[in-house]
């Protein structure tokens, strides 16, 4: 049996979706659909890039730019940030997986791999439709209504919290009951057990990359 990848489908209907990954013994359309999320992470990174520049002001040394040095400026940070956006991702997938291989190797590093392309990509969703929110808020990416920051940030200054709870958004919810659907269609492990380890490995991501973001 061989089960395909369909990261539209598998994002909206999870619990059947991977009904049958756990007796796949072939993942097909995954190298295709990985390529095509690696250019969805370029454009939407760099597009991302594009607007926090122009509209946020978050790097405030292109206002003082000659108009002529403006473009050339502007072009090499969306490259440069759409290529770290690419990497980035390839990491979530390669090095998120092996971490959560570590709690769950009955279902095995490569189909843990396949299912973190499904977080990716609600994660690049999520930030496909804060993109309007840049120019009408004119805050950048970070500062995200659909997160939970923006009330946290209510409370607190205090950097390494308002990262983190900027990054706890609903598509990371949805990408977690992504992870839950497909990882408890893959093992025979129980409910309570793959709750907990998701959203505690989720947590310690999103822990390690606001203390990465506030340390440099």
């Amino acid at each position: 049996m061989s089960h395909s990848m369909r990261l539209v489908l598998g994002s909206i209907k999870p619990l059947t979706h991977f009904r049958p990954l756990r007796s796949a013994y072939q993942l097909k359309g995954t190298w295709w659909r990985l390529i095509l999320l690696g250019v969805l992470a370029f454009i939407v990174v760099g597009l991302t890039s594009f607007m926090n520049i122009k509209y946020a002001g978050e790097v405030p040394e292109y206002a003082g730019l000659a108009s002529n040095d403006r473009l050339l400026f502007l072009m090499s940070e969306v490259i440069t940030d759409g290529v770290l956006g690419v990497l980035t991702f390839v990491i979530i997938v390669l090095v998120g997986s092996l971490l959560f291989w570590s709690f769950f190797q009955e279902v095995g590093y490569k189909r843990l791999t396949y299912i973190h392309c499904y977080v990716v990509f609600i994660l690049l969703l999520g930030m496909l439709l804060q993109l309007p929110f840049i120019p009408f808020l004119q805050e950048p990416s970070l500062i995200s209504p659909y997160s939970l920051g923006v009330y946290v940030d209510l409370l607190t200054n205090n950097t390494f919290w308002l990262y983190f709870c900027y990054s706890l958004s609903v598509f990371l919810a949805w990408g977690t009951f992504v992870q839950y659907a497909a990882i408890k269609q893959s093992t025979t492990l129980s409910k309570g057990y793959i709750v907990f380890w998701i959203v505690t490995l989720n947590l310690l991501i999103v822990a390690f990359i606001a203390y990465i973001r506030t340390a440099f």
